[in-house]
């Protein structure tokens, strides 16, 4: 009798370049405070992050609230909470340059 045969498939997620988030200060926050995110490649493929195209989104499905950012840098940017975040649990994305970051999580709490 013959062992059956296992067919092993390796997935290896390929980094495309875009914006990595590593952690937000504070890690919540209430609508219309100010959080730090940090993280990796946040001006994409610019050697200046000034007028780079980039958005921060609060929530991966329906609704989605858009931050204002107030300040950039490739390791580092200032947002805002935005008034339309839902509250409790949440994850934040960056998308830069059409590349999105991974979700770092996020509470939202109404102060």
């Amino acid at each position: 009798m013959r062992a059956p045969a296992v067919l092993l498939l390796l997935c290896s997620c390929a980094d495309d370049g875009g914006p990595r988030l590593t952690r937000a200060t504070p890690e919540m926050a209430g609508i219309g405070a100010t959080v730090e995110l940090i993280g990796t490649r946040f001006c994409g493929m610019h050697a200046d992050c000034a007028g780079v195209p980039a958005k921060v989104e609060f929530g991966i499905a329906s609704p989605i609230a858009l931050a204002p950012i107030h300040s950039l840098t490739d390791t580092s940017l200032t947002i805002q909470v935005p008034v339309l975040a839902a509250a409790g649990a949440t994850d934040i994305v960056l998308t830069v340059d059409g590349r999105s970051s991974n979700a770092l999580a996020f509470t939202v709490f109404v102060p």
